[in-house]
């Protein structure tokens, strides 16, 4: 729940270019315009014919907006296929109910959806189709190097001779829940595949209300990583710490309630138990550099031209850390939150 390497604005305009592609690609404005009269799914395609630009690239309060209307649609589709369905329940043999006809249609129509906005139901899907040239495309345009969930997994787009590798996409509204929203730019993050696995996510319905976006929102200035331990009890004591993520004093109630729902979804705290070392050598050496020990390094370390190795105080601390410790390149490098967040706690000033 780091903060997007891109503003708005960026993003809108990859949207654009993004719409243009799909759309060349699937013909998907003209599918939906031209979806049979009479067909259940006819007043949903209408819908979204008219509303195309949104649709793929909307932001997410508008793609929010578009599904509640779209769902309406969908239902008229469901109830025009009551009735469709002839054949017996295959347990007790008697004519379907109609829950059971309900239950049927919303499969039925969901499978169709879903082969329109075609993200990964067959070789021609978005994410295969092309040898996944599509997916890829779209991964080295966005050059998301961390996931932006965790910040705990690099999500490189990378190509070598022998093949090419990229993230997966998370979607942020479930693709089974709103299946015509499978191929919307801002639905497709950019993700680890922890993150992105039915293990941690699941099917949570998630909502721009309730949760943080990762293209538009960020944990930062929200909650940041403390051990509540003293450096004399870690260091000379040897005893161990909590590492939790803790409310900043004087956030914002709402975007903190976001952010915890957030972060349990991901369940970010139990995997950062993992990564409690890294916190105690970020501990250990805030302790041995303080702040006076940096001064000293940025002009104690010359070249024999004369020359200052670091050009700045931050730089050295960057160096001595290992890790980034501005909240806008955390997304260059994993576990730089966790880094900037202990080192801020033990003294460390950026």
């Amino acid at each position: 729940m780091i903060g997007c390497r891109h503003s708005l604005a960026d993003l809108d305009r990859m949207a654009i270019k993004f719409r243009q592609e799909i759309d060349k690609e699937f013909k998907l404005r003209r599918r939906l315009s031209s979806w049979p009269t009479g067909d259940p799914l006819k007043s949903l395609m209408d819908y979204l014919s008219g509303n195309f630009d949104v649709l793929i690239s909307g932001r997410p309060k508008d793609l929010e907006g578009l599904s509640k209307v779209a769902d309406g649609h969908f239902s008229s589709g469901v109830i025009q296929m009551i009735g469709y369905f002839p054949f017996p329940n295959h347990k007790s043999g008697r004519p379907l109910n109609l829950k059971e006809q309900e239950k049927y249609a919303i499969r039925f129509l969901k499978l169709e959806l879903k082969k329109v906005f075609n993200y990964d139901t067959d070789h021609n899907s978005f994410v295969a189709g092309k040898n996944g040239a599509l997916a890829y495309r779209h991964a080295k345009r966005l050059s998301i190097n961390t996931c932006p969930y965790c910040n705990a997994q690099f999500t490189y787009t990378i190509k070598t001779i022998r093949g090419k590798a990229r993230p997966q996409f998370d979607h942020f509204l479930n693709k089974s829940l709103y299946p015509y929203l499978a191929l919307s730019f801002y639905n497709l993050i950019p993700s680890c595949a922890t993150c992105n696995s039915g293990g941690i996510k699941g099917s949570q319905k998630f909502s721009v209300t309730s949760h943080l976006h990762p293209f538009v929102d960020s944990i930062e200035g929200l909650f940041k990583f403390r051990t509540n331990i003293t450096a004399v009890d870690f260091l000379v004591s040897s005893k161990d710490f909590n590492l939790k993520l803790r409310p900043v004093p004087g956030a914002n109630s709402r975007e903190k309630k976001r952010a915890t729902i957030s972060k349990e979804a991901f369940a970010i705290e139990d995997r950062y138990k993992f990564h409690k070392d890294i916190a105690g050598d970020v501990l250990t050496m805030a302790y041995v550099y303080n702040n006076s020990a940096i001064e000293g390094l940025l002009s104690g370390l010359v070249e024999k031209s004369g020359k200052h190795i670091f050009k700045s105080k931050l730089e050295i601390k960057e160096n001595l850390f290992g890790n980034y410790l501005q909240p806008a390149n955390f997304h260059k490098r994993i576990l730089s939150k966790l880094t900037a967040d202990i080192a801020e706690e033990f003294g460390i000033k950026v």
